[in-house]
């Protein structure tokens, strides 16, 4: 398998976002205009920007260019025009974003900002989206843990969703994910899948998903 690359974007140092605001489709124009705040606007332009920046860079197209279709669950691909078998997710939260890019693979990536997060509903949140393994093992976690926890699994949950491209069809519920405060030593193997726990920054933690046609090692650079 070809390389999988994960880009980590500053969203609050990026070039102003008029800068990729040009590049974007009018669909995604309607998408960011109807963000009611300012700033978060401007992450949503700035994170797609800098995808269509990094994909035109892979293609070697003009990022103004780049057209993508939707399956049935609204997972993005590029258009059957580019002939390319490249693939590629995004995630933001706070001033951060995710992109991956692979080929010959399938890929999913989620991050959250847990900076200043603390103690709430999770153990609610987790009763009702994670398997009654994880939830009987975040139940052990250290206090001054479990936020870490909760998100290290919540994050590789949403990426491997994510990367099947299924929605809503795949429940949470229905696989199981080791629950860790730190990036695991090795990936998770789920089926045709590895995932990786990510810390990308100070105060964020996030997952990659990674799909494995064959028993090859993923060569993966972040």
């Amino acid at each position: 398998m070809d390389a999988v690359q994960c880009w980590c974007v500053r969203l609050d140092v990026a070039p102003p976002p008029e800068t990729y605001y040009a590049t974007l489709s009018d669909d995604e124009r309607n998408r960011s205009a109807r963000f009611r705040f300012e700033p978060d606007r401007r992450r949503f332009v700035v994170a797609h920007g800098v995808l269509r920046d990094l994909l035109g860079r892979y293609l070697g197209t003009d990022p103004g260019q780049i057209r993508f279709v939707y399956n049935a669950f609204g997972k993005p691909e590029l258009h059957p025009e580019f002939g390319s078998r490249l693939t590629f997710n995004l995630a933001h939260s706070g001033d951060l974003a995710l992109i991956a890019i692979a080929r010959d693979a399938w890929v999913g990536v989620d991050v959250e900002c847990i900076e200043g997060r603390g103690e709430s509903n999770y153990a609610d949140v987790a009763r009702s989206f994670f398997s009654a393994t994880e939830v009987d093992a975040l139940s052990r976690v250290p206090s001054h843990l479990y936020v870490k926890a909760f998100f290290n699994c919540w994050t590789m949950k949403e990426a491997y969703v994510k990367g099947r491209g299924e929605g809503l069809t795949l429940p949470l519920t229905s696989f199981t994910v080791p629950i860790a405060t730190d990036p695991a030593p090795a990936p998770v193997r789920c089926g045709r899948w590895s995932l990786f726990t990510l810390h990308p920054a100070p105060g964020y933690v996030g997952a990659l998903a990674v799909s494995q046609p064959t028993d090859e090692t993923c060569d993966l650079r972040v």
